[in-house]
Formats: C-alpha cells, sequence, structure tokens
C-alpha cells in the first residue's frame, strides 16, 4: 500500500480548496455547503465542521473534524475498503 502524506496548507489554500469542493465558511468559521448554505457535518461525528479543525483527507473529498478518534475511524474504513 502507499503511503498516505499529509500536507499543510496555509489559510488562503485551505479557503480555495474548500471552495472548488463546493463549500464556504460562514462568519462564525463553520463550514457550509453551497447547494444546500446548511452547515457541512463531520460524516464521523456527525458535528459541525470549524474551518481551523477541519481535515480534507487524501484522496477524497471528505472533510471531517480533526483529532485523533475522527482520523483512525477513517483510516480504519479506508483501510478495509483497501483490502
Amino acid at each position: 500500500m502507499p503511503d498516505i502524506i499529509f500536507m499543510d496548507l496555509n489559510k488562503d489554500e485551505r479557503e480555495l480548496l474548500l471552495d472548488s469542493l463546493g463549500f464556504d465558511i460562514d462568519g462564525n468559521g463553520i463550514i457550509i455547503e453551497k447547494c444546500t448554505n446548511k452547515p457541512y457535518m463531520c460524516p464521523i461525528t456527525g458535528k459541525e465542521v470549524h474551518f481551523d479543525n477541519a481535515s480534507i483527507l487524501p484522496g477524497s473529498t471528505v472533510v471531517i473534524n480533526t483529532s485523533a478518534y475522527t482520523l483512525s475511524e477513517y483510516f480504519s474504513k479506508y483501510l478495509e475498503r483497501r483490502e
């Protein structure tokens, strides 16, 4: 399996990437889905994703709240799909 590489993007780069994926950021820093104008919910925690705590996962358009728990949950499911 190839290595997974994380990139650290600056604020402007993260905003541009989120914009290209169909997301916006409201005045409180919450990521909003452009198509619904509703807060984007982390698929793992079920909570709103704040821009300062967001990760866009490699090889996907999945945005999550960044924590050890959410990363481990995502990668355990990602690895199951790859096997």
